[in-house]
């Protein structure tokens, strides 16, 4: 009878401790996104910049737009400290950015949407009316993130840009046996 409560407690504390084990990682595995908006950002174009939580159509699908740069005839673009001061490395490992002009405005040039991580550019897309574009990178040792719409044609008016992603992914702790 000893040795069956000895191997059922045996059993039971395995069961236990992976479910441990597996729950541990099954939790880090799902870290939410946070918004690059609640970095420290600031306005840093000509033209217009704002958060605005705003149903748009793009591509024939609607998105959630959570702000825009609105170019005008120049330009228009958003810097943000994604580093905080107080860390020695940046807390995350990729921006996912995504954007584009509303199907209903057919007439708007394209606007050059480039991306610059500590101020050397990184990418640079050119969005057209009713074409979603979106960007992955990588920004583990980057501190600034500048994002800037720029109007292809200075002498014609350009639409606004909508973005309805812009989510900073956090590193993901290594889990490396210790010695």
């Amino acid at each position: 009878m000893q040795k069956i409560k000895f191997i059922s407690s045996i059993i039971t504390s395995a069961v236990l401790l992976s479910s441990f084990i597996m729950g541990g990682n099954i939790a880090q595995a799902q870290q939410r996104p946070v918004p690059l908006l609640r970095a420290k950002c600031v306005s840093s174009g000509l033209g217009t910049y704002r958060e605005q939580n705003l149903d748009v159509s793009i591509g024939k699908a609607v998105y959630t737009s959570q702000f825009y740069l609105g170019a005008g005839n120049r330009s228009a673009s958003l810097t943000c400290k994604i580093k905080p001061d107080n860390r020695p490395e940046s807390p995350f490992q990729t921006l996912n950015i995504g954007f584009g002009i509303p199907d209903n405005d057919t007439t708007s040039p394209g606007v050059e949407v480039k991306v610059y991580l500590d101020g050397k550019q990184a990418e640079t897309r050119t969005v057209m009316p009713a074409q979603p574009t979106s960007l992955t990178l990588d920004v583990s040792n980057v501190s600034n993130v500048a994002i800037e719409a720029v109007c292809s044609q200075s002498n014609q008016y350009c639409d606004r840009v909508y973005f309805f992603d812009a989510a900073l992914e956090r590193k993901i702790a290594s889990q490396q046996p210790k010695k």
